[in-house]
C-alpha cells in the first residue's frame, strides 16, 4: 500500500526552509506564492470535495 503524503505539511516544509532559509525569499515573494498555491488548494478542496488539510500530493495529479 502506498504512502500518501499529505500536502500541508510539504507546503509548511516548502515555506519556511526552502524558500525563506535555502533561497532568502522577501517577504513580497513569500506571500506571492502563499497567495498562489492557497487558490489552488481551495480550488481542488472543492473539486475533490475535501478539507483542504486532508488533501493528499497524488490529489494534484
Amino acid at each position: 500500500m502506498s504512502e500518501h503524503l499529505l500536502l500541508a505539511p510539504l507546503l509548511e516544509s516548502y515555506f519556511r526552509r526552502r524558500l525563506t532559509k535555502q533561497r532568502n525569499a522577501t517577504p513580497a515573494t513569500v506571500a506571492s506564492y502563499r497567495d498562489a498555491l492557497r487558490m489552488l488548494i481551495l480550488f481542488a478542496a472543492a473539486r475533490l470535495r475535501k478539507k483542504p488539510a486532508a488533501l493528499a500530493l497524488e490529489d494534484l495529479d
